[in-house]
């Protein structure tokens, strides 16, 4: 049978700070799970804001994503405290401490004092030495905790399980006692008070986690994380291979051109130079990029292999509550980033390089000016990889439309909606507020904004921007929390569709004017359209997407216009949603329709909405990943 020890063995991974490449010490985990060491990561992220000069955000060490702070304004040095504890990876490091032999008394060392512990309280997840273990049984508040002897969690005999006493995220002092279905949120009472107490469906994290383990939710991202490192493996030996064959072709063309030029005069030398620095030159920018492929497919494998072995470990030695935790933490990001793969896998091609000689090579003595040419063959790259997770895939070109639900969010006039963090929030022009509803429809919570709140842009996880028309502002809500964290003024700038675009920057439009401002709301660039530009989507960040007059629509990425829709279907578009598939919806208010276009711009079918009881649509949007949509009617 395998000891102890050697059962924790194979969690060195897991208990390893990738930075100082040692234990890890207070473990911080940023949002994508990725784990350092306190002192490790405040020293990488004063480091990275410094040499990136940003002051709002800094890359992961691992995968490279972005983690904003733009709504702090705290400094750089303080950001690592704010992050929250991993207290799955610290059960560990303890459990591996026991096992060990290296657990010392928790309580002697508050008092500077170093005794071996014989016991393991797993309601205060503390070691104690023989007195502490006796002054423990002896207090009336600890009397009835449940202590494990270590040497027989040495030995193997105790059932010792990680993380069995859950602290909250929010609030580290406390207890996870209960689960919040209608959020999927695992929540201290002190949660549950303030948060969830309009919740109807409230049980107890016990029975939430109850054969979690065995579900099916489990099992299938368990599945899911296996094929995918199994995938990301392939593609990156698939790269490592291409980029062998490049070379060794390179140098073989470089063996050939050698091998002509002892057939020709001295003339061929120039030649042969010129030939050398083409290899070279596409060489170099190949090899670059394959080399870039390798880097970023190898960063989705690092983070896939620390979610599947963090779930791994957690099915192995956590407990129900924390597998289930580590599964509603890793199931949506899979989903990420699953499309983040698949567009990076569509823009991968398979490049050969091939060396075709000149006709007059072998009879050059007075004519040749070449050795021949390169031709850098690009095909696509086999992209297999499907995204959806582990939510159903659906035909979006064909598929019914079913309502699941009606909100009277306000009795007229105009109203804007997104889906954030698991809420539909809304904005009413006529109420002058933004309000927050449950995904089933359950209203949660408002705020009073300014006049006239016409769009609302997703900017992170938690937080929104509102364009407000009256005043040319743009405001940022907390939609956690719901509070107002700052406003944007833009002296001179009309205000009302809102779209969030890379390099924090936003999008405004109105009547035939796009304009593009920073975070600090200086003006950075402006375009005049054809008219009923009331509001802008994006696919990728990267483009645009707006009303172009009373029967376009335009798609522009950068300063190239890849497509204008028209059709005399479609009078006055406003709003634009976008699914997970690229397919671009158009609220036609005027002509009481949504079309259904490609990403390319053709027409894939007109959606009636009259038959939905929707009079006339005003603003669409998607539910990442999802095949739900909100449609907002004008009347």
């Amino acid at each position: 049978m395998a000891t102890a020890t050697n059962d924790m063995a194979c969690f060195d991974d897991l208990l390893t700070c990738t930075i100082c490449l040692e234990t890890l010490k207070f473990p911080k985990y940023l949002p994508c799970l990725h784990t350092f060491c306190e002192s490790c990561i405040e020293t990488y992220i004063v480091s990275s804001t410094q040499k990136e000069k940003e002051s709002e955000e800094f890359k992961c060490p691992v995968c490279r994503k972005f983690v904003s702070y733009s709504k702090t304004a705290k400094k750089a040095e303080t950001w690592a405290s704010t992050l929250p504890t991993n207290h799955f990876v610290m059960s560990m490091l303890d459990k591996r401490a026991i096992q060990r032999s290296e657990k010392v008394c928790n309580s002697c060392q508050v008092n500077n004092k170093t005794k071996e512990a014989i016991s393991w309280c797993t309601i205060c997840e503390e070691a104690f030495c023989e007195q502490c273990d006796e002054c423990h049984k002896s207090f009336k508040i600890s009397a009835k905790h449940k202590l494990i002897l270590i040497h027989e969690i040495q030995a193997g005999n105790s059932d010792l399980k990680i993380s069995e006493v859950l602290r909250c995220e929010e609030h580290p002092e406390k207890i996870v006692e209960v689960y919040c279905v209608d959020h999927s949120k695992p929540c201290c009472t002190l949660c549950a008070t303030l948060s969830h107490r309009k919740c109807e469906n409230v049980t107890s994290i016990e029975n939430a986690a109850k054969s979690i383990k065995q579900s099916k939710l489990t099992t299938t991202l368990v599945k899911k994380l296996d094929e995918r490192n199994k995938e990301l493996n392939e593609i990156i030996e698939s790269r490592k291979d291409c980029m062998t064959q490049f070379e060794t072709t390179s140098e073989n063309i470089i063996q050939d051109v050698s091998t002509l030029k002892t057939a020709v005069t001295e003339h061929l030398d120039k030649l042969q130079e010129k030939i050398k620095v083409e290899v070279a030159s596409s060489k170099k920018r190949v090899i670059m990029k394959f080399t870039d492929e390798v880097n970023t497919f190898s960063s989705y494998k690092s983070t896939s292999a620390n979610w599947q072995s963090v779930i791994n470990r957690s099915i192995e030695q956590g407990s129900d509550q924390q597998c289930l935790m580590e599964v509603n933490k890793i199931g949506p990001k899979m989903t990420i980033l699953e499309k983040e793969m698949k567009e990076d896998m569509q823009k991968m091609k398979n490049l050969t390089l091939h060396f075709v000689p000149s006709e007059l090579t072998e009879k050059f003595e007075t004519s040749a000016e070449s050795f021949g040419c390169l031709n850098l063959v690009e095909e696509d790259f086999p992209s297999t990889l499907s995204v959806g997770g582990l939510w159903e895939r659906v035909n979006f070109r064909s598929g019914d439309i079913k309502i699941l639900h009606r909100i009277n969010a306000a009795e007229s006039s105009q109203t804007s909606a997104i889906f954030i963090a698991d809420y539909l929030v809304i904005t009413s022009l006529n109420n002058s507020n933004v309000a927050k509803y449950r995904i089933d429809g359950h209203f949660v919570d408002s705020l009073a904004v300014e006049s006239y709140p016409r769009d609302i842009a997703q900017v992170d996880q938690t937080q929104v921007a509102i364009a407000i028309y009256n005043n040319n502002k743009i405001l940022f809500v907390d939609i956690a929390k719901m509070r107002l964290l700052r406003t944007l003024d833009l002296s001179g700038i009309q205000v009302f569709g809102l779209c969030f675009v890379e390099g924090n920057t936003f999008i405004t439009s109105y009547g035939s004017t796009l304009t593009w401002v920073n975070s600090l709301g200086n003006k950075v660039k402006q375009k005049t359209t054809r008219g009923n530009s009331y509001y802008v989507s994006t696919t990728d960040m990267k483009d645009h997407i707006y009303g172009d007059g009373d029967n376009y629509v335009s798609r522009v990425v950068g300063d190239t216009t890849k497509f204008t829709y028209k059709d005399t279907n479609l009078i006055t578009p406003r709003g634009i949603g976008i699914d997970f598939d690229g397919n671009i919806y158009i609220a036609g208010c005027n002509s009481k329709n949504i079309h259904q276009i490609s990403n390319d711009g053709k027409l894939i079918r007109v959606i009636q909405v009259e038959p939905l009881g929707i009079k006339r649509p005003f603003v669409i949007r998607f539910a990442p990943n999802s095949n739900m949509f909100v449609v907002t009617c004008y009347d």
